[in-house]
């Protein structure tokens, strides 16, 4: 009998060895990483995943196949279940986007150092009656304690700052699940076609300059209006014009799927100019299933990037995922060096050839210095970070938002950056 207990426990063992969450043989022998079922397909960047569960966050990274690149130990909402109301202490279930990047947002024992704001509630979950503000990931300097949030997702302040890497603002998806179903990364997901047929729709009705088209595949009472479907109408009648000449379809296409919702995102010619330049969007569309049919109930459009074309057939390419994400986080590093007053690393910042206000690299930094010794409890905060441009030059633009104990101001900043021997540098710096 003891014999048997034994076999059992270690066949149980192995079981959980083998089928563990994030591996999977595949029939020719290979080792392939499992992945959430809610990842449809993903062109390229990250997704993170949030199992409340287990206290879990992972990051995936599409490069060929999909890999997991970081996770870390999480705490949830202090109650089971996903957010309803303003003060349940739930965490939200479903896809969500960071909004924007907080230094210091509060009390490290409570916040950390870092925090980015998710834009709960969504569409979705408004239509629901799902309300409630402040939904956060962020750091803590406390031990980590699960299920311990107010509904926020916390991590240790070391692993907020981990995963600040990974996150593009408004580009990333954050995907929050009570329990992450796991499914091998070469499976195919039913509602992939449904969803792909969407798209293949909606491009369809955009290249050919069909409104009617388009409003078709919007939940009733859903569809574009005013200053946004004027817009709309502009370009559909450049774009029809030239569909004969250029290549319109959408590019760097991702599909995300949790429960009955749906985000579709890609990149998109909005514009052809005389000089054959064009102009480029990041899109995104929410869907809902009702009645087991896809509508879109909402759709959202990042500032156009200009590019030029030697040619007459190009195709939509504004800064690449991981060039934006890398610009992100090299900004947040920029100022993180600016408030400690580390003027060795905020110098690594800029290019050599960098002159702002009249000077140059050597006065910047010595104007910089001198501010400094003047100046105690620095703080700079950015908000509301844009980033458009090409893989070789571009422009980041924000609010800044700066304290000391001699001054306080609040502005609109760019960033003039290029990218030199591999690298990215500042090259001029301006007050809008």
């Amino acid at each position: 009998m003891v014999l048997k207990v034994v076999f059992s426990v270690f066949f149980a063992f192995l079981s959980f060895f083998v089928l563990s969450p994030l591996d999977v043989v595949s029939s020719g022998g290979q080792n392939l990483e499992k992945i959430p079922d809610s990842i449809v397909s993903i062109s390229s960047g990250y997704v993170i995943a949030v199992d409340k569960k287990n206290q879990k966050l992972y990051v995936f990274k599409k490069t060929g196949g999909f890999s997991n690149v970081f996770e870390a130990n999480c705490a949830t909402g202090k109650n089971q279940g996903g957010k309803q109301v303003s003060g349940d202490a739930k965490t939200p279930h479903g896809i969500f986007f960071a909004t924007r990047i907080l230094q210091n947002p509060g009390p490290p024992e409570t916040y950390g150092t870092l925090a980015f704001p998710l834009d709960y509630p969504t569409i979705t979950d408004k239509k629901a009656g799902r309300n409630g503000t402040n939904i956060w990931i962020h750091g803590t300097v406390k031990p980590l304690v699960p299920f311990q949030s107010n509904g926020c997702v916390v991590l240790s302040d070391k692993d907020i700052h981990a995963l600040a890497k990974f996150i593009h603002i408004n580009k990333t998806p954050i995907i929050i699940s009570e329990a992450i179903q796991w499914i091998p990364q070469n499976q195919i997901i039913p509602v992939s076609r449904e969803l792909e047929k969407i798209l293949a729709s909606w491009t369809k009705g955009y290249i050919e300059g069909n409104i009617k088209a388009i409003d078709a595949l919007y939940l009733e009472g859903n569809q574009i209006r005013g200053k946004k479907r004027e817009t709309l109408l502009g370009r559909l009648s450049t774009i029809r014009n030239a569909n004969q000449h250029f290549a319109l379809e959408p590019r760097d296409i991702s599909i995300l799927q949790h429960n009955s919702n749906a985000i579709i995102m890609f990149d998109q010619i909005t514009d052809i100019n005389k000089d054959n330049s064009f102009e480029g969007s990041f899109n995104r569309l929410s869907l809902e299933n009702i009645n087991n049919k896809w509508f879109i109930i909402d759709d959202v459009e990042s500032p156009a990037t200009t590019r030029k074309s030697d040619r007459q057939i190009v195709s939509a390419q504004d800064t690449g995922s991981a060039s934006k994400g890398a610009l992100s986080n090299l900004i947040t590093q920029w100022a993180k060096s600016w408030k400690s007053g580390n003027m060795a690393v905020y110098r690594t910042f800029y290019a050599s050839g960098f002159r702002s206000q009249g000077m140059n690299l050597n006065k910047w930094i010595n104007h910089k210095i001198e501010v400094g010794k003047r100046s105690k409890n620095i703080d700079i905060r950015i908000d509301n970070l844009q980033i458009s441009g090409d893989n070789n030059q571009s422009t980041a633009t924000f609010t800044q938002y700066y304290s000391s104990n001699l001054l306080k101001s609040q502005g609109n900043k760019k960033l003039e950056l290029r990218k030199i021997n591999g690298e990215w540098k500042i090259y001029r710096e301006m007050m809008k």
